[in-house]
């Protein structure tokens, strides 16, 4: 006896979910299917609808240790704060009472706040307030049909005009320019001079991934120049040289 059966045809993909090709030596493969890539004290989570631009993990560091200080002060006053004198624990107490609330707020900003988001299914791109160190309110809010192009730029290859020195330092920046003109720095990679192809990677990889996101073009500094690399070994691919004219290429036989 056979039972009839409905067989529901799979969900669509929405159209907004974009697949990137992000080089493997600079991105971070998470459980979630997203990637990372490390800036300068943040870091770009990519995610086929969603880009979010937020501190580092390491940036967690600092909020963790100000609560352990504030749980030591107040174990303290609970166990030897009738030995104080008045004014040492009131110190103390106006001290934890401006301490903790930082402390949290920062750590919550770590954990689950951002300082820029790109959603695709909202269509715009976002930049947080940054209240007492959290995201709390929209400082800019950018829709996709206003924004122009992206732009890498980089700073320290000029020679000083005094010395005629070039820096020891590159910092580049990822920059959203608004179809007004407007200039908005979604995120910024300093690396040593020696370092600037990594730097310059970074920020193009995460620049090239909004661009995808957005529907837009990046642009790239005067005197740098694209090579075609390999996604898993992040080395240039050599382009076959070119067949003379009149000559054909084959095998012989």
């Amino acid at each position: 006896m056979s039972i009839p059966t409905v067989s529901c045809p799979p969900a669509p993909i929405p159209s907004y979910f974009v697949d990137y090709d992000i080089p493997e030596h600079v991105a971070i493969h998470r459980r979630d299917g997203r990637s990372e890539v490390l800036l300068h004290r943040s870091m770009a989570v990519i995610g086929p609808e969603k880009i979010e631009i937020k501190s580092a993990r390491g940036t967690i560091i600092l909020p963790l240790l100000g609560i352990g200080i504030a749980v030591a002060i107040g174990w303290f006053i609970a166990g030897k704060g009738f030995t104080l004198p008045l004014w040492a624990l009131v110190s103390l107490l106006i001290f934890c009472l401006i301490l903790v609330p930082f402390s949290v707020m920062s750590l919550i900003s770590a954990v689950v706040g951002a300082d820029v988001i790109v959603d695709a299914k909202k269509g715009s791109a976002t930049w947080q307030q940054g209240y007492l160190g959290m995201g709390i309110g929209t400082k800019e809010l950018v829709p996709f049909a206003k924004i122009d192009h992206l732009e890498v730029t980089v700073e320290g290859e000029d020679a000083d005009r005094w010395r005629d020195q070039v820096d020891d330092l590159r910092q580049f920046a990822l920059v959203l320019v608004k179809v007004s003109g407007k200039r908005l720095t979604l995120a910024q990679v300093p690396v040593p001079a020696y370092g600037q192809a990594d730097g310059m990677d970074r920020t193009l990889a995460v620049g090239q991934a909004v661009a995808k996101l957005v529907g837009s073009k990046v642009t790239i500094p005067e005197g740098w120049e694209l090579v075609e690399i390999d996604i898993a070994t992040g080395d240039a691919v050599k382009k076959p040289p070119a067949v003379a004219k009149g000559k054909k290429r084959g095998r012989r036989r």
